[in-house]
């Protein structure tokens, strides 16, 4: 099964603070000449404020959706055509004012795979209400249309629902769920799993990055939610999707992780997102990612592709 995600980086702050450098991140197709080119790229680049994906990120705090990477803007425009990465999606990671990390997640569509990645912005808190910032559909133009003409209120659909319960939330059976709201929109193009996750930069800004998949073509090979116990002690297996089917709460069951104890711990430690390569076989990488409201942890998603 095709996948949309292919690459995925976490840009940190060096020792001055002034300058991103790659701090971490995974490349998937390792006979892929074109996206292992565009990650030695990656290897050596670096990031002021305003600079580039990464660096605009960090000024406008927020996330952010590039579905055209061929620009002057976008540093690796020439490798990211020769990879065949389509979107760019950035998300900031930040400790109430100082940014810890921007993750940059890389994405690839044809006419042959469906999906979507979007954020979604709250731009009057007292209106109780989402808008699309920004959306990336491949060739899902009626989806697209529809999505850009969409207000959303607080607690309705896939958006709303993960704003409201202050959690990354996922829905499936997307067609015939009377909460997605536009599941008549995706009942003809296969798309039948979200993922939404509510960032909280400040109580008036809230934006909710979600992501869609396909029967047959799948953000991600699994994702992953993993929450904290009543005690603060361990995280635990909260939700997931796994694209081959297999059964992650059965997998997962009994399994509880300490701050710093493993990957996923680490993130729970440190605050900072982690990328690498999979030791186990099925897929190439990951990517862990904090959900952090007032400086407390409650959540990590983590992403195989």
């Amino acid at each position: 099964m095709p996948y949309l995600m292919k690459a995925a980086e976490v840009w940190q702050p060096d020792l001055s603070g002034r300058t991103l450098v790659l701090g971490s991140a995974h490349f998937s197709g390792q006979d892929d000449e074109g996206l292992q080119a565009f990650g030695c790229a990656s290897r050596s680049m670096q990031f002021g404020i305003d600079e580039g994906l990464p660096g605009i990120t960090w000024a406008v705090r927020r996330p952010m959706i590039w579905t055209d990477l061929n620009t002057g803007l976008f540093k690796r425009h020439a490798l990211a055509e020769s990879a065949g990465l389509d979107c760019g999606l950035s998300i900031p990671v930040f400790a109430g004012e100082f940014l810890l990390a921007v993750v940059v997640l890389f994405f690839t569509a044809d006419a042959e795979t469906s999906g979507a990645v979007e954020v979604w912005r709250n731009r009057d808190y007292y209106d109780k209400e989402l808008s699309l910032s920004d959306g990336f559909y491949g060739h899902l133009s009626e989806l697209d249309t529809v999505s850009r003409g969409l207000s959303i209120g607080y607690g309705r659909g896939l958006p709303g629902a993960a704003w409201l319960k202050e959690s990354p939330m996922i829905m499936n059976d997307l067609a015939k769920s009377e909460s997605f709201l536009r599941s008549r929109d995706v009942a003809g193009n296969g798309i039948s799993t979200g993922l939404a996750i509510p960032f909280f930069y400040t109580h008036r800004d809230i934006q909710v990055v979600t992501l869609l998949s396909a029967a047959n073509t799948s953000v991600a090979r699994r994702f992953e939610v993993w929450c904290p116990d009543e005690s603060h002690r361990y995280l635990l297996f909260s939700d997931g999707y796994c694209a081959e089917g297999g059964d992650l709460k059965a997998e997962h069951r009994g399994i509880g992780y300490a701050r710093g104890e493993s990957v996923i711990g680490e993130v729970w430690l440190t605050g900072l997102p982690q990328a690498g390569p999979l030791e186990q076989p099925g897929g190439t990488g990951f990517i862990c990612i904090p959900f952090v409201i007032d400086g407390v942890l409650k959540a990590v998603v983590r992403f195989e592709f």
